[in-house]
C-alpha cells in the first residue's frame, strides 16, 4: 500500500499503525505503553528468607512462654518445628494483646505492619515481608512466622521482600490480607475482574493488562474494547470496532505492559500510567545480561477482520523515563506474529531470537515525523494466530547494536504484548500465561483472592 508521507505511529507496532499508544494529536506510541510479575516458583528474592528452623537473630527472641497466634507454642521463644502462625509473630513482650491481630501486625512492643521483625532485631536472613512466606500457592515459612497477610497471589517475593506484603516493583497479595494496590492506587485484579473504560487497567502484579483504544479516542469512535481475568486466571482482550474513519494510522492497543513509557511524565505521547510496573525496568542496555519473554498460548480469534496485527515490542530512550521528564524517546523495535494488512515489505534481514526466528520488514529512521526510529519485524513462516514459546529480548537488543549501531547507554523502558486493531475488525485475545525476564529474575501475572 502507499504509505502517507507524514506517518502516525500506533503505540509501537506498526503493521501500517503508526502511534499505538498516542493521545492527542502527536503520533502515539506504536506498541502503546507497556510492563512485570510476580517470580514464577515462589522464590523469595534476596534479603527476605525467614530463618531456618525459626530462631529468631540475636536479640529478637521471642517472648519466653508466649504461645504463638495459632496455637503452636513457644519453646524458650522459638516456634516448635516452624509453625506459622495464624495473624503474625508474637510481641517481644510475650504474648500479642488479645491475641494474634490479623493480617500479621503485632501489638504493642511487636513488629509494625509491614513486617519488620519485633524489637530486637532481625530473623537470621532478613526481614520477611509482613512476618513471612505464607502467600497463596507459597510455601510457608521454614521455621519462621508467618504472617497472615504474607506474600502475594503465586508466593514469590518482589524486590527485597521488605513492606507489608508489597513487594519492590508492583507488590503481591497476601492470602488473608487486604488487596494490594500499585502506585496508581489500582488493587490486584481477581479472577473474573475486567474494565472497559478507556486507558483503564487491571493491575497483574508487575505488569498491566490496559484497555487502550487511543485511535478510537481521537475518531470519537464508539468503538467496544474490554480487557479481562477470567475464572481459570488466564486473560485477554475483546474488541469490536466498526467504521471510525481511520486511514489505518489511528488503531487502538490493547496491550500487556511491563515497564514504564519512554516518553515522559505529562507528554500528550503517553498513554499509559507514568510510573513503571516493575523494579526490573527501566534499565540501561549494558546492564542487561539476559532478557526474555515466553507466552503460553497466545491466541487471537478474528470475528471480523479489515487490519490488526499480533505482536511483541519494546522501546528506548536516551534517559530514565523514571526519573526525567524528558528522556528522549529513542527507538521502537517490534516483532508481528500475526498480521492481515497490506504494506508490502521494504527491507531485509533476519534475527534468532530464542524459539523464535523473525524477518526485518520496515526501518524507518525518521519514523512518526521524525520522533523516534522504527524497525518491524515478522515472523518467519508467515502470519499466526497462535503463539507459544520464548523470545530473546536481548537478542533483539544486541541487533540493533550490532547492525543499528545503538549506544549501550540507552534504557530498555518497557516490555509489550498486544495488538493494533483498526477500522471493522472485530474479536478476541487470549493468554494463558506470561512470563517476563531480565537479567534471571522472572515475573508473572499476579491475582488478588
Amino acid at each position: 500500500m502507499t504509505l502517507p508521507t507524514s506517518i502516525r505511529l500506533s503505540t509501537g507496532l506498526a503493521s501500517l499503525f503508526l502511534l499505538a499508544h498516542c493521545a492527542a494529536d502527536d503520533p502515539s506510541p506504536g506498541g502503546g505503553a507497556g510492563a512485570s510479575g510476580a517470580s514464577t516458583g515462589g522464590a523469595t528474592s534476596g534479603a527476605g528468607t525467614p530463618s531456618t528452623a525459626g530462631t529468631p537473630s540475636a536479640g529478637a527472641s521471642s517472648a519466653s512462654g508466649g504461645a504463638t497466634a495459632g496455637g503452636a507454642t513457644a519453646t524458650g521463644g522459638a516456634t516448635t518445628g516452624g509453625a506459622m502462625t495464624t495473624g503474625g509473630a508474637p510481641a517481644s513482650g510475650g504474648m500479642t494483646t488479645g491475641g494474634a491481630p490479623m493480617g500479621g501486625a503485632t501489638a504493642t512492643g511487636g513488629a509494625p505492619i509491614g513486617g519488620s521483625d519485633a524489637t530486637g532485631g532481625m530473623p537470621t536472613g532478613g526481614a520477611n515481608t509482613d512476618g513471612g512466606m505464607g502467600g497463596s500457592s507459597g510455601s510457608t515459612a521454614m521455621g519462621g512466622a508467618g504472617g497472615g497477610a504474607g506474600v502475594a497471589g503465586s508466593g514469590a517475593t518482589a524486590g527485597n521482600g521488605s513492606g507489608g506484603g508489597a513487594g519492590v516493583g508492583g507488590g503481591m497479595a497476601g492470602t488473608g490480607g487486604g488487596p494490594v494496590v500499585d502506585q496508581g492506587g489500582v488493587p490486584l485484579a481477581r479472577p473474573g475482574d475486567s474494565k472497559n473504560q478507556s486507558r483503564a487497567y487491571l493491575n497483574l502484579g508487575d505488569m498491566r493488562l490496559i484497555a487502550n483504544k487511543w485511535g478510537s479516542d481521537e475518531l470519537n469512535c464508539n468503538t467496544s474494547l474490554r480487557v479481562f481475568v477470567n475464572n481459570d486466571k488466564s486473560f485477554g482482550w475483546d474488541f469490536d470496532r466498526g467504521a471510525c474513519g481511520g486511514d489505518k494510522t489511528k488503531p487502538d492497543y490493547p496491550e500487556i505492559e511491563f515497564g514504564i513509557h519512554p516518553f515522559g511524565a505529562g507528554n500528550s505521547l503517553a498513554t499509559t500510567p507514568s510510573f513503571s510496573s516493575t523494579s526490573l525496568l527501566p534499565i540501561q542496555i549494558k546492564d542487561i545480561t539476559s532478557a526474555s519473554v515466553v507466552l503460553d498460548s497466545l491466541n487471537i480469534s478474528i470475528q471480523r477482520a479489515s487490519t490488526y496485527n499480533l505482536n511483541f515490542e519494546f522501546w528506548l530512550s536516551q534517559r530514565n523515563p523514571a526519573t526525567d521528564a524528558n528522556p528522549g524517546v529513542h527507538a521502537e523495535l517490534i516483532t508481528f506474529f500475526g498480521w492481515q494488512d497490506s504494506w508490502a515489505c521494504d527491507k531485509s534481514g533476519n534475527v534468532q531470537a530464542g524459539d523464535k526466528g523473525f524477518n526485518l520488514c520496515h526501518q524507518d529512521d525518521a519514523w512518526a515525523d521524525g520522533k523516534w526510529r522504527y524497525f518491524q519485524f515478522r515472523l518467519n513462516g508467515g502470519s499466526t494466530n497462535s503463539v507459544s514459546g520464548r523470545i530473546d529480548v536481548k537478542a533483539l537488543i544486541d541487533w540493533l547494536v550490532s547492525n543499528a549501531g545503538y549506544s549501550r547507554d540507552l534504557w530498555v523502558t518497557r516490555l509489550e504484548v498486544g495488538s493494533e486493531i483498526d477500522d471493522n475488525t472485530a474479536g478476541t485475545v487470549t493468554l494463558k500465561n506470561i512470563t517476563f525476564e531480565v537479567n534471571g529474575s522472572s515475573k508473572s501475572p499476579q491475582f488478588g483472592q
